[in-house]
């Protein structure tokens, strides 16, 4: 009698290869992202985090979602372009928690980690292998230069808008497996929610259109090529529609956001800023410190340099792409999102790593395909004994470097725990930055940090910064009940360039106050005046109102006189 085989169960049946290999990487990819991540939801809100969220009204009702689809939008949310995905989450998140941190933070690890686990599993569908992929999804997880990004809630688009162009690229590389319309709607969906979130991810459809129109001829056929972007287009001019014809900005021409540089100096600029960001990819800064990076002129030595890095980082993508197929994509990646950051109005400055979230997807996947050719060269000149010796030395060192970068990682969080602790870590980066050096005074001096306050607005005022020094020293001489030092530093401070009207206004009034101190009501009198002539609607003019109608009451509502002072703003 024959042996009876064993059974094989209905479970064991359809469970694919590797399987086990894949939930161990995406175990580890989650471990690292909430280990080193996951720290943030102890963080207060910060730096934009204040505007966008912190003193955002519009977010405290569920009431106020018609705002998405009104111009109110801009001048209540503190966006500058239309960006109705990211306000959204802003709406759910404070529905949830109300304004407190943690919510807002863990939301942003959790968009995090869908963005590693997207991108572990879009390099495993273009055939990188599963190991490659898992490199590349940790590289991208943990590098430095993606902490800005995740540890604010106020830069969140960033997340969102990767999270849309992650899930329309495993989309559409799952349909070339196996052609399904579910697969196309996918990506149409993700594509919309990519884009609404931030309008860099437009250009992305155009890499993977090029991927299959000139790199993969299954997928060129007219008739694929159509069944596969009409919808994506669909999406693409839906969008451009809205945002740039029904929801424009009215006072866009305004900001200081948009470019202006002449499209030849942006295309002599564009290689300048690429060679910056490689660096920075190589070898990050501190967080907070990528210094000012100018736009060039006309051509030169600094522009032959840089283009001379550019084209060698093309010529490594292409390289390493005609070994693996699968590098295409990352090449192409890293243009598509890297061009919406050339185009930034005085090009790049402080706190804008975030601009590099995405793009550090591509650079991270040339990175590992580039590695992994230098690695191969090496085992092949030794003896085959020797080959796992070297695997098991090379994945060690991976988790010495993922561990290096989860301490970075976990020292710019805390740097950025407080308001306090973050200017204070700008400032000792980059010390004679004017906007940091007056920050941190504020910062110091709301924490009664007088002393320190001082010295730092003095600096500021040695820099140009003449309005916020003055206006620091003279907040500190008034807490410390020294009037005329009060007065001085503010008569000084409006010889400077005030932040707003209504902040001059609201140093108007203390001034006042000095006066009245020193016993001169005449003069808190006309200051007053004076306040109301440039200012007369706004929350600090009311209070000015106030005060004068203390001084004079009978005169407080009427008209202003010259002899009080009628300069305009």
């Amino acid at each position: 009698m024959a042996a009876r085989e064993p059974a094989v169960s209905a479970r064991s049946r359809v469970r694919p290869p590797g399987w086990r290999s894949m939930w161990v990487a995406i175990a580890l990819l989650s471990l690292a992202v909430w280990a080193t991540f996951g720290r943030t939801a102890a963080n207060d809100l910060v730096f934009d985090d204040l505007d966008t969220i912190k003193h955002n009204k519009a977010i405290t009702s569920l009431d106020n979602l018609g705002l998405l689809f009104s111009k109110q939008y801009f001048e209540l949310t503190d966006e500058y372009s239309y960006r109705p995905v990211v306000t959204l989450s802003y709406f759910l998140d404070h529905a949830i928690a109300g304004k407190h941190p943690r919510v807002y933070h863990l939301h942003n690890v959790a968009l995090h980690h869908a963005n590693v686990l997207l991108a572990f599993a879009l390099f495993s569908l273009l055939g990188a292998g599963r190991w490659r992929s898992f490199a590349i999804a940790l590289l991208f997880a943990l590098h430095p230069l993606q902490t800005e990004a995740v540890i604010f809630p106020s830069f969140r688009e960033d997340l969102q808008m990767t999270t849309g162009m992650l899930a329309m690229g495993c989309c559409l590389a799952a349909d070339r497996e196996r052609a399904r319309g579910a697969w196309i709607l996918g990506a149409a969906v993700a594509l919309a929610f990519g884009l609404f979130a931030k309008e860099g991810a437009l250009l992305l459809p155009v890499a993977w259109l090029i991927l299959d129109a000139v790199l993969d001829f299954k997928a060129s056929r007219p008739v694929a090529l159509r069944r596969r972007y009409v919808p994506l287009a669909l999406v693409v001019i839906g969008y451009v529609a809205i945002r740039f014809f029904v929801m424009t900005n009215p006072a866009a021409a305004e900001m200081d956001v948009i470019d202006r540089l002449p499209p030849g100096q942006r295309i002599a600029t564009a290689p300048h800023l690429f060679t910056y960001y490689i660096q920075q990819f190589l070898w990050p800064t501190p967080l907070c410190v990528i210094h000012d990076v100018k736009a060039l002129s006309a051509t030169g030595p600094a522009f032959y340099v840089s283009l001379s890095v550019a084209a060698g980082f093309v010529a490594l993508w292409i390289g390493l792409a005609l070994r693996a197929p699968w590098v295409w994509l990352a090449g192409l990646w890293v243009g598509a999102t890297f061009a919406p950051v050339s185009n930034l109005h005085q090009i790049i400055n402080l706190w804008a790593e975030r601009y590099y979230y995405s793009v550090n997807l591509g650079t991270s996947a040339i990175a590992v395909a580039a590695i992994g050719a230098g690695w191969a060269l090496l085992a092949r000149r030794v003896a085959e004994q020797r080959r796992r010796v070297l695997a098991i030395a090379g994945w060690v060192l991976v988790g010495l470097l993922a561990w290096w970068a989860a301490l970075c990682d976990l020292g710019r969080i805390l740097e950025c725990q407080t308001s306090l602790s973050f200017w204070r870590a700008t400032v000792r980066h980059v010390p004679t930055h004017g906007n940091a050096l007056v920050s941190l005074a504020i910062y110091e001096l709301e924490a009664g940090n007088l002393s320190r306050a001082e010295r730092l607005a003095h600096e500021a005022e040695q820099r140009g910064w003449v309005y916020q020094g003055n206006y620091i020293l003279g907040i500190a001489a008034y807490r410390q009940k020294d009037w005329g030092q009060a007065i001085a530093h503010f008569e000084n401070a409006l010889n400077g360039v005030p932040a707003s009207i209504t902040h001059r206004t609201g140093l108007m009034e203390t001034l006042a106050r000095s006066y009245l101190k020193v016993g001169q009501p005449d003069r808190a009198a006309a200051t007053l005046r004076r306040a109301l002539d440039w200012d007369p609607r706004s929350p600090a003019a009311q209070k000015a109102r106030n005060l004068l109608r203390q001084i004079e009451p009978k005169q407080a509502d009427a008209p202003s006189t010259p002899s009080v002072g009628n300069e305009t703003p």
